[in-house]
């Protein structure tokens, strides 16, 4: 460590370590620890030489990201751990810039990896460090800010989800004391007759979004161990909700939107999302295959307990509120109900429909800029609903099936690649899964949306601002073409009316392409339809044609269109003499070609 003072240099440390840091598992066991306590015993000394705070920080710093970075050793050595533990919370008291955040992160890093550690009792100790820690969560968080408590919060909830079921809940409980007392407090405060300047003071709102945040960070960390925290305060939040949403409803009306700026508007809002964003990780969470069985509760009966009081507050303010004020974090949540819950979600399908999807599409269909959470998050919920609730679409009226229908057709030829890509994506889902499935659906369906969806697609295969969703284009055409090859869709959509469809609608659109190449390409669409490879590169061919000089020559393709027409009998004929009974055993062009070799 010589000459360090004359060639010091905070980067060049800080690349260092985390060269130190990156290489951690690369070694043997011995090896890592004879190295690990080498490079500790220099940093420490490092920092004893260093003079200021600021060298010392940055030292310190690095010290925590080194051993933060082998949990290996870390896990084999535990008084080390501990040692290393209450070092970071000493930096949690610590005022320096960065310092704090560098302590709960890397707490939080090695509360993930070294869990288990923390929740059985290590020898020489009375009790699991995990129980030991609840008796001075209130002096390690006292200097914290709220994003660091947070953090703090959930690296302990990470220590929790490793111990032992019939000790979760308890552990849980301990943790959450703090914020629960706080909660009632407050909740007392509401009861009495200025609850509505209580609630808007500023103080109160970050507190009260402090505490639901603190909640989320545990519930992900924790799992289903945390249902009990959270039913206990889950009416008293949602009517909290409802008092906010309220507030901002009547001040919107008597003021105008300007009060969307406000200070305390902004906060209300922020507390509005982050209860939104607490049920959405509680439902992802818990209602899984390994929290149902954590619960011993059924999804349905997880549904009947926790969704019934959670729709009306929130969707009902979703859809009478101004559309500024509406928050894209509602569409989170859905998409989550309707993955985790799909049954109980599918149930209500059609009052969620009622109440969120017009006032949203309002929202987003008169350009391709505003809203643009909204805009995402809707079609992620219209994904969740297409994977998770299929079925549950053929139970909306007709004009809210369109509806939806509609608002996919618009997303693909949206400007913006995500949401074209999106959806292309759910569209092409919703065709796959509507094939797959009873002929007495699919058939009325595409009575009524066949060829409007065939001339949405090649709209937008052919235009070049779409080129980024030629797979997907390709993949919702060929799936269409290949649906006329189905028999039970002779009604809905004969072969021959599909050619003669697709025939018009190129022949007016591309007025460069004469008959014999439309006849060409509409032919070889049918002919390689079975063979996606080959049906991918014809379509290829036939974009890179539109671009091509002297397509006007119709002599140049005669010999193409004869040779695509004999390959489309000679392919329709061998998928007939497939199917038993299809072709007549009486056929009359066969028996008299039979007597003329006689």
């Amino acid at each position: 460590m010589e000459g360090t003072s004359e060639h010091w240099s905070p980067t060049q440390l800080n690349r260092l370590c985390w060269a130190i840091g990156s290489i951690s598992g690369a070694m043997q066991e011995a090896d890592e620890k004879r190295f690990l306590v080498s490079v500790v015993k220099d940093l420490l000394s490092l920092c004893e030489m260093k003079r200021g705070k600021e060298n010392k920080a940055v030292v310190a710093s690095n010290i925590m990201y080194v051993v933060g970075q082998y949990p290996r050793f870390l896990r084999a050595h535990w008084k080390f751990l501990k040692t290393v533990i209450f070092k970071l919370f000493e930096f949690m008291h610590e005022t320096f810039p960065g310092v704090q955040e560098m302590a709960v992160d890397t707490f939080l890093k090695i509360a993930q990896k070294c869990r288990k550690k923390f929740v059985t009792t290590q020898q020489g100790e009375q009790q699991p460090f995990v129980e030991e820690l609840m008796g001075h969560i209130s002096e390690n968080i006292s200097e914290l800010e709220h994003l660091h408590i947070c953090t703090y919060f959930e690296a302990v909830g990470h220590m929790i989800s490793a111990a032992p079921p019939e000790r979760k809940v308890h552990l849980v409980a301990s943790l959450m004391q703090i914020f629960n007392e706080k909660w009632q407090q407050l909740l007392q405060a509401l009861s009495t007759n200025d609850s509505m300047k209580v609630l808007q003071d500023q103080s109160v709102l970050r507190e009260i979004s402090l505490i639901l945040r603190v909640n989320e960070r545990v519930i992900s960390a924790a799992g289903a161990a945390t249902h009990a925290q959270l039913g206990a305060m889950y009416h008293d939040m949602l009517k909290i909700y409802k008092v906010y949403s309220d507030f901002i409803t009547q001040a919107t009306a008597q003021q105008g939107m300007q009060v969307m700026g406000f200070a305390h508007v902004r906060l209300i809002r922020n507390v509005k999302r982050d209860t939104l964003r607490l049920v959405s990780t509680f439902v992802d969470t818990v209602a899984t295959e390994q929290g149902s069985k954590e619960l011993g509760m059924s999804p349905s009966q997880f549904a009947a307990r926790f969704v019934p009081p959670l729709l009306e507050p929130v969707l009902a303010d979703y859809q009478v509120t101004l559309p500024q004020a509406r928050d894209a974090e509602v569409l989170d949540m859905l998409a989550v109900l309707a993955s985790r819950l799909s049954e109980a979600f599918s149930q209500e399908i059609t009052r969620i429909f009622e109440m969120i999807f017009d006032c949203t599409l309002d929202m987003i269909k008169g350009d391709f800029q505003s809203y643009p959470d909204h805009r995402t998050k809707f079609y992620d919920f219209l994904k969740a609903v297409n994977s998770h609730c299929f079925q549950a679409l053929f139970s909306l009226p007709e004009a809210r099936l369109r509806l939806y229908v509609d608002s996919l057709v618009w997303a693909m030829k949206h400007e913006q690649p995500q949401i074209a890509h999106m959806g292309l994506e759910v569209l092409l889902q919703f065709l796959e899964r509507l094939l797959s499935g009873p002929p007495e659906v699919y058939v009325p369906f595409f009575k009524s949306y066949y060829f409007s969806l065939m001339q949405d697609i090649l709209s937008v295969l052919t235009d070049t601002l779409h080129k980024a969703g030629f797979k997907l284009q390709q993949a919702i055409l060929l799936k269409l073409i290949s649906a006329v090859e189905n028999t039970s869709l002779n009604e809905a959509a004969p072969k021959q009316r599909v050619m003669e469809f697709l025939f018009d609608v190129l022949g007016k659109s591309f007025t460069t392409l004469n008959r014999a190449q439309i006849e060409i390409f509409i032919l070889n669409c049918f002919n390689k339809s079975r063979v996606p490879a080959e049906f991918q590169q014809h379509i290829r061919d036939f974009l890179i044609s539109l671009k091509e000089w002297g397509s006007h020559e119709a002599s140049l393709y005669e010999e193409d269109r004869k040779e695509a027409l004999a390959s489309s009998q000679a392919v329709d004929k061998q998928w007939m003499m497939q199917v038993p009974g299809f072709v007549p055993q009486y056929d009359p062009a066969r028996v008299e070609a039979e007597m003329d070799d006689i």
